[in-house]
């Protein structure tokens, strides 16, 4: 983690792995009809992520100082002990009560602010952050590195639903900032077009502030917690829609329910300590259905439970009977001018252009405009750099579907405007790490 943003990217360790939530878990869930001191810094490689092949020599080293400590070091759970060929599931927690006579934690992170000037890169490229080769091959849209990178994260106990430490430290190295849509639901069930969101009552809002999720979210808080890095957390997004069994119209939901459960679920982050997480409250680009009971405001916690808002919206083009081409304003004019009545920066949290139907290059060009021009209080821009099929359309939003795509994205980012990795709040963390902070890093991922 170097003191001072560099222009190169940072490399991080990854096994290939499949989990749910790859692109094919991803997609279904988503289809719709919608730093150190110089002298405490141990040596680290530089540029693109490490290979497998890499891996020995770099775990032998970490080994060797663990090996150092009092043995009782390496009782901490999911940590040295993973075998780095197997599928990378989130592991469990932290024990820090056995490490903290020894080995001090670091300081918590500080919620992530705004950069000085202009609004962060992120990108959502799946399978990454669960494979790491993804991100590597992005230089070939962009040499500079985005701030955030955003996944997708379900509740349901059959896929990843824990907060992986080990992962989060390696992003943290390698200059990302984790934003985790987090969703309490089960993708796997009514998959494409999720047409009854009431079958999945278990999510059902009431269930959540009843306490029946309050362990889940308890130990989630406090691996976050343990982990001490900066970690956005992007919960039950698009509330305003009809698709998801946390909206408000379904699943025997309520607004007021909305807010209770989210004030609920911030409530045990905080006892537990968890203040390293930056809240970001996120609507839908329009109501569905659109009516005053739906409206965004009916949602909206309170400025004491989030720190940034967001919202999605998509070109869709002439990819669905049910769409046609439109401009980036279309879609985000009257959303915006909601947002920014909060007074909180925004974060652009899903977005993105099909070719179909218009020119996607021009889209781009014209959307990056409009955002350092338009709106100088969105803070953040998240791609949406992925592919969907769904059972009736496909849509491809990725930047790669043209060269032209490719090299207006290149020249619309390039400008000092936006702001690449990292982001301040990691920066400042990383400024205030010690050699012992890095011993304790290193026992959550023995290859930091």
């Amino acid at each position: 983690m170097p003191c001072a943003r560099s222009t190169s990217r940072r490399s991080v360790t990854s096994p290939s792995v499949t989990s749910a939530s790859s692109p094919g878990a991803r997609a279904r869930s988503r289809s719709r009809s919608r730093r150190c001191r110089p002298s405490a810094r141990p040596e680290k490689r530089r540029g693109r992520f490490v290979s497998r092949a890499q891996q020995p020599s770099k775990r032998a080293r970490a080994l060797i100082v663990l090996a150092l400590v009092a043995p009782g070091l390496l009782g901490i759970a999911g940590c040295g002990a993973r075998d780095r060929s197997q599928t990378l599931r989130p592991t469990g927690s932290i024990e820090t009560t056995q490490t903290s006579a020894t080995v001090p934690p670091p300081p918590l992170a500080g919620v992530v602010q705004p950069p000085e000037k202009g609004a962060y890169l992120g990108i959502y490229r799946p399978p990454a952050p669960f494979r790491t080769y993804i991100l590597d091959e992005f230089e070939s849209v962009s040499p500079k590195q985005p701030a955030i990178l955003m996944w997708y994260q379900p509740w349901a106990e059959d896929g990843p639903n824990t907060f992986d430490s080990g992962m989060a430290v390696r992003l943290w190295e390698a200059g990302y900032t984790p934003l985790i849509t987090w969703e309490p639901w089960n993708p796997g069930t009514n998959a494409n077009f999720v047409r009854d969101p009431a079958n999945q009552s278990r999510y059902r809002l009431t269930h959540i502030v009843g306490g029946d999720f309050d362990p889940y979210i308890r130990q989630f808080a406090r691996d976050v917690a343990a982990a001490r890095g900066p970690v956005m957390i992007r919960l039950m997004h698009e509330m305003n829609g009809n698709w998801y069994p946390w909206c408000g119209t379904v699943n025997g939901n309520k607004p007021k329910e909305y807010v209770a459960a989210w004030r609920h679920i911030h409530d045990i982050f905080e006892a537990e300590g968890a203040t390293n997480v930056t809240w970001v409250w996120s609507i839908n680009h329009e109501s569905v259905p659109d009516d005053s009971g739906n409206a965004y405001k009916v949602y909206y916690p309170g400025d004491e439970y989030v720190d940034w808002v967001a919202m999605s919206g998509f070109n869709w083009g002439t990819t669905s009977p049910y769409s046609s081409w439109q401009t980036f304003e279309y879609w985000y004019k009257k959303p915006m001018a909601f947002l920014k009545t909060l007074d909180k920066p925004v974060i652009i949290a899903e977005f993105g252009s099909v070719e179909q139907g218009g020119d996607k290059a021009a889209w781009l060009t014209d959307a990056y405009k409009r955002i350092r021009t338009a709106y100088p209080y969105v803070r953040a821009v998240v791609y949406y750099d992925s592919r969907e099929e769904g059972p009736e359309t496909t849509q491809d939003w990725r930047l790669e579907t043209s060269a032209k795509s490719v090299a207006a994205y290149r020249k619309a980012t390039d400008l000092s405007y936006f702001v690449g990795a990292p982001t301040s709040a990691l920066k400042s963390w990383e400024a205030s790490l010690t050699s012992d902070h890095y011993l304790y890093l290193r026992l959550i991922d023995p290859l930091y």
